[in-house]
Parts: structure tokens; sequence; C-alpha cells
């Protein structure tokens, strides 16, 4: 019975973290990707090995994520973990792709 209980609560929040708009990121392999975040306090991402994320303020006002991409892949991260009254979160989905080829210099 305990198993079902358990089995049951992670399909609900599984649910539920479907339903929640994401927003997307794009970024290129050793590329970095800023986004303002208002006054959203921390973050957490999926899989730290497709990404590098760091929070730091723009200004007195705003709170930046930014984001590394490290590998090609794709991971979720929500901004805003701190549980703080008013204060808001986002959902990320960062997906890296292959850095752009340089076209050779001309000589």
């Amino acid at each position: 019975m305990n198993r079902i209980a358990v089995l049951l609560a992670l399909c609900t929040s599984a649910i539920a973290f479907a339903d929640e708009d994401r927003l997307a990121i794009k970024v290129e392999v050793g590329k970095t990707v800023e986004t303002e975040v208002g006054f959203a306090m921390g973050f957490l991402c999926d899989d730290e090995t497709v990404v590098q994320g760091e929070m730091h303020n723009k200004n007195a006002d705003t709170n930046v994520f930014a984001v590394k991409g490290l590998v090609v892949g794709t991971t979720l991260c929500r901004v805003g973990t701190v549980t703080v009254e008013n204060r808001p979160t986002y959902l990320f989905e960062v997906t890296v792709v292959p850095a752009a080829k340089r076209a050779p210099a001309k000589r």
C-alpha cells in the first residue's frame, strides 16, 4: 500500500511539473547566455553535466541567471528556489547545441 501512495505522489508531481510553462534558452557549447529574472533568487538544474549555471546581480533591481553550455543536450533549470514571499520563479528548458563553426580567416 505504501508503494502505491509513493507512486501516486510521484505521478501527481510529474503531471504538475509537465503542465508548467517552460521558457526556452538555447546556448552553444562553450558560450554563456544571460537572462534577467527580476528578484528571483537561487537556481537548480536537473543535469549539471549539460550546463553550468550562476546567479548574479545586474543592478539593484534585477538578478541575472547565466547558463554556460558544457555538452550537447537538454536540461530543466528552476530559477527562484529561495522560498520568500513575493519572489518570482521560472522554469527554463535549456538546450545546448554544438558550437557554430567559424569560417576560416581570409589571407
